[in-house]
């Protein structure tokens, strides 16, 4: 499916790109978020009109998202969890305990924004995360997982 990108998206293009991506991605998340459009006529005609105003509302969201990871890095959070008598945890930290974790302390973190690339923490001790406030911005932070 062809589709004009309205907002920069991380390795797929800029602005105003027409691109051609699987038609669930388009129809469930691109367009539904408003960061797509169907590449019609008038569709890329709007777009190539508004570029520079589309420009100026992507920089100033890259800018306030620089300014709330500047104020999450360094966070850190404790998590108690229980452990058996070796010291392994029952299950895991997920992105949703550690969310939970940072918003008890008041800073704002969706789950969706926690990245673990190596999946659930299953070990007690001091980890160190990323936190992607933005596509092109994003903070680490201390997760340090507690034996209750």
């Amino acid at each position: 499916m062809k589709i004009i990108l309205l907002d920069k998206i991380q390795r797929l293009g800029e602005i105003g790109d027409v691109v051609q991506v699987n038609s669930g991605y388009a129809r469930n998340f691109l367009i539904p978020q408003k960061k797509a459009a169907f590449a019609s006529d008038k569709n890329v005609a709007e777009v190539e009109a508004k570029k520079g105003e589309l420009a100026a509302a992507s920089a100033d969201q890259l800018t306030r998202s620089q300014g709330r990871a500047d104020s999450i890095e360094g966070s850190i959070c404790e998590i108690s969890v229980p452990v058996t008598e070796e010291g392994a945890l029952y299950g895991s930290v997920g992105t949703r305990e550690i969310a939970d974790a940072f918003i008890a302390i008041n800073v704002d973190i969706d789950k969706s924004e926690v990245q673990l690339p190596d999946g659930p923490i299953k070990e007690v001790g001091d980890h160190v995360i990323v936190i992607s406030v933005h596509p092109e911005v994003s903070a680490q932070v201390t997760v340090k997982v507690l034996a209750e």
